[in-house]
Formats: structure tokens, C-alpha cells, sequence
């Protein structure tokens, strides 16, 4: 069936306690935005973008027009928010359900690791075993099993921190936080990608 589009324009939608932002349609958000718990992003903090794991249920209903409900033969189909299930599955709304968020890997050749990030989630991510010595000095956390809004290969993106040891390159994600980075560099780390406008307690 034909879905109508219209003009993108950055949303995102609420659940598990994040903010998982998405390029929505305003047509959707003008029409249904209210019922999806969707919301215009601006300048929200802690919302992020392209995430691989979790992700938030989706809502999909044929639309339909005039007085006798005629399928135009149009779907909407778009992101929730987590409270508005309820609500949208009592207006014939079909909830799919979000899908397993990704497992931590606690023991082999790898561990998941996290830092904190502004807005209270943690980007997460995997590092070699060999990798771990670093973690303290850059502000990475193991993540355990009962590590909560844990997101991954989300946008933004943490710095990188990168060293030279004994021939050998390393390279990984430092938590955004100044004294943090000033401990890293001081280190004999180099540090790039901090983006101010959007971390901005990286300075």
C-alpha cells in the first residue's frame, strides 16, 4: 500500500527512559503526533539518533477519511512512545513490539563497555581484553547486567582518545567530560571528535 510523505523534520519519542530520535514526516506529526508521543527534537537534551539497539515500539494503522471510514488505501506507520501504547492499541492502532536489545559480553576476547553521556544515557560499545587497561584513565565503565540505558552505535558519538605504545596503535571512545580529557591528554593521549554543541560538558 502507498504511505503519503511529506517534509522530514527531527523527532523522537520517549521509553525506557530515553529519547530515541528519528527523522519523522511533519505531515505525521501534525496529524498524530500528540497520540505517537512523538515530539519535535530542538534543543531536548539527551536525545539520540541512528541507534542500533534499543529501539522503540512502532504503531501502524490504515488510514482512513469521510464519513463512512474509507480506506484511502494509505498506511501510517511511525515510532511511539512507550506510555502511548495503551492509548494507540484502544484506537485500532497495531503495536510492534520493540526488538530484544543487544546482550553484553562479560566474558572472551571482548568486554561491553560504557561511558555516561549527557542526558543520562550510556553509549556502549565492545573493547578487546588488551584495550582494558585504558578504561579507568578514560572514563570507561564496564557495563553488568544490570547496567539500564545502555544504547548502541547511537549519534552523537563520544571523542576518541588514540595513543602510540610500543609500536602499537590504540584507538576508542573517552567519556565526555573535561577533566577527563585534560587526565588523557595529559596522559600523552590525543583526543578528537568533541563536538561542543553537542556534549557540551566536554569542555
Amino acid at each position: 500500500m502507498a504511505r503519503r510523505r511529506g517534509e522530514k523534520v527531527p523527532v523522537f519519542v520517549v521509553f525506557s527512559g530515553l529519547n530515541y530520535g528519528f527523522q519523522g514526516t511533519e505531515r505525521i506529526l501534525k496529524k498524530y503526533g500528540g497520540l505517537l508521543g512523538q515530539k519535535l527534537s530542538g534543543a531536548t537534551p539527551g536525545v539520540f539518533y541512528g541507534c542500533n539497539s534499543p529501539k522503540p515500539p512502532r504503531a501502524t494503522i490504515a488510514e482512513t477519511e469521510g464519513k463512512e471510514n474509507t480506506f484511502t488505501g494509505s498506511r501510517v506507520s511511525s515510532f511511539c512512545s512507550a506510555d502511548k501504547v495503551d492509548s494507540l492499541k484502544k484506537a485500532n492502532w497495531v503495536i510492534t513490539k520493540a526488538g530484544t536489545i543487544r546482550g553484553i559480553k562479560q566474558a572472551g576476547v571482548t568486554r561491553t563497555v560504557h561511558v555516561e553521556m549527557p542526558g543520562g544515557y550510556n553509549y556502549t560499545w565492545n573493547l578487546n581484553k588488551e584495550e582494558l587497561t585504558h578504561v579507568q584513565l578514560l572514563g570507561i565503565e564496564l557495563t553488568t547486567g544490570s547496567t539500564d540505558n545502555r544504547v548502541w552505535g547511537s549519534s552523537p558519538k563520544p571523542p576518541r582518545a588514540s595513543i602510540i605504545i610500543q609500536g602499537q596503535r590504540t584507538s576508542t571512545f573517552i567519556k565526555p567530560q573535561g577533566s577527563v580529557i585534560d587526565k588523557a591528554i595529559a596522559a600523552g593521549w590525543s583526543i578528537s571528535g568533541v563536538d561542543y554543541d553537542l556534549i557540551p560538558n566536554a569542555g
